[in-house]
């Protein structure tokens, strides 16, 4: 093929008629790299573990399973980066260190200590309620009284004896908190702080007299709770749904031969550990609520300080001067041989 012929204007002159063969192409403009693994609901997993920080103490179960997409995330987020450069292929191991750091600090460390502290703090100040007791110390009490309770019979204590008698128990309890607090060691104490589900306190630590009136009340509302049902009324403070609970828990009891004569006792004891069930997973809730507002007030802190701070004034200067000093080493090597 010889291509069109040149064809001559009116003075005589050529005129190019060579004509490009490909199709006209528009010029695209190369859009910036946008990480898939940032992109939401992926990014979503790298939250899970601190969620299930938060609600580790009303569901523990639950709060360990959503520690699973999460490490799902941070392991494919860290080899990510050391495959690739946005969206080049270009292993380095200096990338991914500094990945796995990054995520270390920002979504486990220091996240997690951020939900504890939001507990801790929501949890100290019920001590400017009327009580005077911190949320985690009413926890405490109330599971103490719900475990002697269940191993002690109601039906021929007097209320003052009950109370006497726990009261010496309670002051055992209180003393046995003061020397494992004591006891423990502070590397441990700051494990616990930061990944423990519980943060027990010195319960007699100038409180042991509010912690005294405090379960003494709530013993009369047991007590009263207690006589109300086994007069078969519902009590004000109870429940319908709790109530008929107990009236099915009185007729299945007495069908058992060995409640026959205490199977009203029966029902109504194991509702009123229903009740106290109930009055600690209240407390649990607004610790967990505290943990979530801290956790959403810190996320973003978190992220500036982890990469502006940790990655650029610590971690990327080490890694420098650990390259130098490798380069330095392998021209040494080089010279001598």
């Amino acid at each position: 093929m010889t291509g069109i012929p040149p064809i001559k204007d009116f003075a005589g002159f050529s005129v190019n008629t060579q004509f490009n063969n490909k199709p006209f192409e528009k010029q695209q403009r190369k859009k910036d790299y946008s990480d898939p693994l940032m992109k939401w609901p992926i990014r979503g997993m790298a939250f899970s573990n601190d969620i299930g920080a938060a609600i580790m103490d009303i569901a523990p179960k639950a709060g360990t399973l959503f520690w699973i997409p999460a490490l799902m995330y941070f392991g494919a987020d860290i080899y990510d980066k050391y495959k690739n450069d946005k969206d080049s292929y270009d292993p380095s191991a200096k990338r991914g260190f500094k990945q796995a750091t990054f995520q270390a600090f920002a979504s486990i460390i220091f996240p997690i200590a951020a939900v504890h502290l939001g507990q801790k703090l929501t949890s100290l100040g019920a001590r400017l309620g009327k009580t005077g007791l911190s949320i985690q110390t009413q926890e405490e009490i109330i599971q103490h009284h719900k475990e002697y309770m269940s191993n002690h019979k109601l039906g021929s204590r007097d209320i003052v004896d009950y109370k006497t008698q726990y009261g010496l128990a309670l002051d055992n309890y209180i003393d046995e908190t003061m020397r494992n607090h004591k006891k423990q060691n502070p590397v441990k104490k700051v494990i616990n702080t930061i990944f423990g589900g519980r943060h027990k306190e010195e319960l007699g630590k100038g409180r042991r007299t509010k912690v005294h009136e405090y379960i003494n009340q709530k013993i009369d509302d047991m007590f009263e709770i207690r006589n109300q049902l086994l007069q078969d009324k519902q009590p004000e403070t109870l429940s319908v749904k709790n109530f008929l609970k107990f009236q099915t828990l009185k007729a299945e009891y007495k069908k058992n031969p060995a409640h026959v004569n205490d199977f009203a006792q029966k029902a109504a004891k194991d509702t009123l550990r229903t009740i106290e069930d109930a009055k600690v997973f209240k407390l649990k809730l607004l610790k967990t609520f505290g943990g979530f507002v801290a956790l959403g007030a810190l996320i973003q802190p978190i992220d500036n300080f982890v990469e502006h701070v940790i990655i650029d004034k610590f971690v990327d200067p080490s890694l420098k001067r650990f390259d130098a000093g490798q380069v330095k080493d392998f021209k040494e090597k080089m010279m001598k041989s």
